[in-house]
């Protein structure tokens, strides 16, 4: 089978004759096996190329047996001539991130010796997992390398050693491969086995940003973005902070510090809201009929701070013999806490649950959570 894009990952559109045509049940696609073709297959970590045969959108491409299959929703007749388109965007993309990626993972190998153990290339995400660990501050300088190489517009090269040839030659590689090893080169940074596409020279990276780094199996997960990606995402953030900046009235560079301050006055707030609520639920509580007059004590309030809620229930409970009951909230939707000494909470649960369709739990001395329903109804049934 006639692999195109190791002949020139530049074509994109190709002419080929359909060899064999089957449904695949499973999928409830069909298979389709062509005598060549452009389309890169989800294989080594990175997602299939996308696009048409003769205008029928190819839904998925896979390898087996080093055979490549294309799966279509129609039948298309065995022996047919077929034009396939497969779309540059997304290929030129990948491709950016997978050298971007090579580069990264050289450097590491070089400077740290780690191993990328895991690499995952779609249209969402670019990950590399590494058996060793790293800082922030280390990626930092490992990112900035890595830019450098970019803008040395180094040629990227393609070779298929010989047996002995790679016996005597240092590549980086995650499996055994026993077929003909393709290894993809940039000189000085990594020289590593790879079946995917890749650009010519690094400067068609553009950028490389690392944007994500955990912990991940002992080692490190880092997440990237080259070329278009990072731009996008800087785009998006600059919009971000721009909008941010005007809304304060600060400049860009003082965005974290607006932000700090802003942070610190709503604490300050906050703070003073809780006094607020604090003195207002008192001056409920002590509004609600006497103990010698009612055993149940039930609020309605619209303050819904958990911490306060329950403070109040505990209050009540030193003095009320029923149920105590505080539900915060408005519009007929509430969050509540019950309590009570004596009587069983866990029952009333049951019947909250069953008549009025609250979500709650608890034991026989506190229970808690929410409900929708009119505070008539729920005084009936609580008394």
């Amino acid at each position: 089978m006639r692999k195109i894009f190791y002949e020139d990952v530049n074509i994109t559109e190709f002419e080929a004759q359909v060899v064999s045509c089957d449904f695949d049940e499973s999928r409830k696609l069909y298979k389709i096996l062509l005598d060549a073709t452009a389309f890169f297959p989800k294989e080594g970590g990175q997602s299939a190329d996308v696009g048409t045969l003769d205008g029928q959108e190819v839904k998925d491409v896979q390898i087996k047996d080093d055979l490549i299959y294309h799966y279509v929703d129609n039948a298309i007749e065995v022996g047919s001539k077929v034009v396939g388109q497969v779309s540059w965007e997304q290929r030129f993309d990948y491709m950016q991130q997978h050298s971007g990626e090579h580069i990264l993972s050289g450097l590491i190998h070089n400077k740290y010796g780690y191993n990328n153990v895991g690499f995952h290339l779609s249209n969402n995400e670019v990950t590399m997992d590494f058996n060793g660990t790293l800082s922030w501050e280390q990626i930092r300088v490992l990112e900035l390398e890595a830019n450098k190489v970019i803008y040395k517009n180094l040629p990227i090269e393609i070779t298929y050693p010989s047996q002995d040839e790679l016996a005597n030659m240092e590549y980086r590689s995650k499996i055994e491969i026993e077929e003909q090893v393709r290894i993809i080169t940039i000189p000085g940074v990594d020289v590593c086995a790879c079946c995917a596409p890749h650009v010519a020279y690094t400067g068609q990276i553009g950028i490389l940003k690392v944007v994500g780094l955990q912990s991940y199996k002992g080692g490190v997960r880092l997440n990237i973005l080259c070329g278009q990606r990072a731009l996008k995402d800087y785009s998006e953030k600059y919009h971000s902070v721009s909008a941010m900046a005007q809304d304060m009235s600060i400049k860009q560079e003082q965005v974290i510090e607006g932000y700090e301050r802003l942070k610190s006055e709503c604490q300050t707030f906050k703070t003073k809201v809780n006094e607020l609520q604090s003195m207002l639920l008192n001056m409920s509580l002590a509004a609600l009929p006497s103990p010698e007059e009612s055993a149940n004590a039930i609020l309605f309030t619209e303050i819904t701070d958990n911490m306060a809620i329950r403070n109040a229930v505990n209050e009540l409970m030193e003095k009320y013999s029923g149920y105590c009951a505080v539900f915060g909230g408005s519009n007929d939707s509430y969050r509540f806490i019950i309590g009570s000494k004596e009587m069983d909470c866990a029952q009333l649960a049951g019947k909250l649950r069953g008549e009025i369709g609250a979500k709650c739990g608890g034991n026989k001395v506190m229970i808690q959570g929410s409900v929708d329903c009119s505070p008539e109804q729920i005084r009936k049934l609580i008394e």
